[in-house]
């Protein structure tokens, strides 16, 4: 591979030039990056289904939207090579589809916290 001289990277950025992906990171990556994303589709499936109120609604549909903008940005870099920069940037949106997924994952469970049965009378023991 030929080397890229310092006044040639400019035209890649501080990172240097692309280079390819190592060996089976683009299916890990691709992988992990869809299984937070139906995390994501499964957690806004269930709290749209439980009738929440429109501030709800509206913040779950904001973090769907990012969630969708990101996986698609981490499928189209994934197909080319990357330079350092575009990589470090997969690895940022990354954790964001995972940070979101853990907020509705969290929104999903408090929606759905059953209360406590109010206390009865106590069931007579068996004769």
């Amino acid at each position: 591979m030929q080397q890229v001289q310092p006044h040639e990277w400019r035209r890649y950025g501080f990172g240097g030039p692309p280079e390819p992906w190592d060996h089976g990171a683009q299916r890990d990556l691709d992988r992990l990056s869809t299984s937070y994303f139906v995390d994501i589709l499964e957690s806004r499936r269930i709290v749209l289904a439980s009738g929440p109120d429109d501030a709800v609604r509206i913040r779950v549909e904001e973090l769907f939207t990012t969630a969708t903008r990101h996986k698609h940005e981490i499928e189209y870099t994934l197909r080319h090579w990357a330079t350092p920069v575009e990589r470090a940037r997969v690895e940022d949106r990354l954790g964001s589809l995972m940070r979101i997924g853990l907020r509705l994952r969290d929104l999903r469970g408090s929606l759905l916290a059953a209360p406590e049965p109010a206390p009865g009378p106590e069931p007579l023991p068996a004769a």
